[in-house]
């Protein structure tokens, strides 16, 4: 007997933070892999970045047990003077992985979240879904499901690049370049000749708030000084310590020279597996490859300490090659209704228009 599904739109903060119970209920047996998905993250984002948008929070229910969470958020833009309404994953820009969540990934309860908000979209001009794992069934019925509908759409793939811990740390370095391991133990010799270096990893209920305010501090000589001055930014990290204390989640690591913070990782523990989701350094000390030498100590305290996994998140940089990552794929998934003219010149066109310009000028430099 097929389960009769029901959605909800869940569009207060009261209403949100009534779902934690059942949330964490249902994440329990879901094969939850990042904190970007937990009532947690998410119910903080929203409580301090709300402004100018609507909560378009939908949730499946069977039997009155809750079976499916899509977390969505809807906000007017303007984009090279274009306005329209987009549908957006909640957490945007800052969350780096998103999903419809189903009990036992049952693709009828995605199919139905789908249903749902394609018979509204006479409240939304476009879509944008960010950070949905490729590998993931459930990313695929949602493009194929906005496809169907004659929606027009754009998929853009990027690379998540993690380390797998499944050896020693010796047996790790061992499978890294020459080139890399000599620049590793140069980094730390030449540190090291001018002043005593000092990780200090700060973990679970070890964390306080006060080493939050160091990494504020370190990163007003930062590259982006501005990241943590704002009220709500601030207030946003606060309520994340304050409600995820109880779960260990949160590490803090911080890299000290003299005894004076140079560095800071900022991430999450999940099951061993380490989310690297911030990071920075004081610019005064870059002469110093500072935030090189934090990452080489950081790698080797989660190999010696038992964790499986270490997670750049988002961005191809160079300098995670240089650790013989794997990767995985992920889909940014761009939805346009045909008829709204200003959201696909926006969303659609002009990127394809610039994707052409910036290959252009590439293949003129290189030849």
């Amino acid at each position: 007997m097929v389960k009769k599904t029901s959605i909800q739109h869940i569009q207060s903060l009261k209403e949100f933070e009534g779902l934690k119970q059942d949330w964490e209920h249902l994440l329990d047996q879901y094969k939850n892999e990042t904190i970007f998905l937990t009532w947690e993250w998410l119910y903080a984002w929203w409580k301090h970045n709300q402004e100018g948008k609507r909560l378009w929070l939908l949730t499946a229910r069977q039997d009155n047990n809750l079976v499916g969470i899509a977390p969505l958020m809807l906000s007017s833009q303007k984009k090279h003077g274009m306005s329209f309404r987009l549908l957006q994953t909640l957490g945007t820009p800052n969350t780096d992985q998103s999903d419809f969540i189903a009990l036992d990934n049952d693709p009828e309860i995605v199919i139905q979240f789908c249903n749902y908000i394609l018979t509204q979209k006479n409240t939304w001009d476009a879509i944008e879904l960010n950070e949905h794992k490729d590998e993931d069934a459930t990313t695929h019925i949602i493009t194929n499901a906005l496809v169907n509908h004659k929606l027009i759409t754009k998929i853009n793939t990027n690379l998540h690049h993690h380390v797998a811990i499944t050896e020693s740390w010796e047996g790790y370095l061992k499978s890294l370049s020459k080139n890399m391991r000599r620049d590793m133990e140069k980094c730390i010799r030449h540190t090291k000749e001018k002043q005593s270096v000092n990780l200090k990893c700060f973990r679970g209920p070890d964390v306080k708030w006060e080493h939050f305010e160091t990494f504020f501090e370190i990163n007003k000589n930062g590259h982006f000084p501005e990241k943590y001055k704002s009220e709500t930014e601030r207030a946003f990290h606060r309520e994340l310590f304050e409600i995820m204390h109880t779960k260990n989640w949160i590490e803090v690591v911080l890299l000290y020279f003299d005894d004076v913070p140079v560095a800071y990782e900022y991430g999450f523990n999940l099951n061993g597996r380490f989310e690297d989701w911030r990071t920075g350094y004081d610019t005064n000390y870059s002469d110093q490859a500072v935030g090189k030498l934090l990452l080489i100590l950081l790698m080797r305290d989660l190999f010696e300490n038992g964790y499986n996994d270490f997670d750049f998140l988002r961005g191809e940089y160079e300098h995670k090659d240089r650790w013989r990552p794997s990767s995985r794929k992920f889909l940014n998934i761009v939805a346009v209704r045909p008829n709204h003219l200003q959201a696909r010149i926006a969303l659609i066109i002009l990127p394809k228009i610039w994707h052409w310009v910036k290959k252009h000028i590439q293949h003129k430099q290189g030849s």
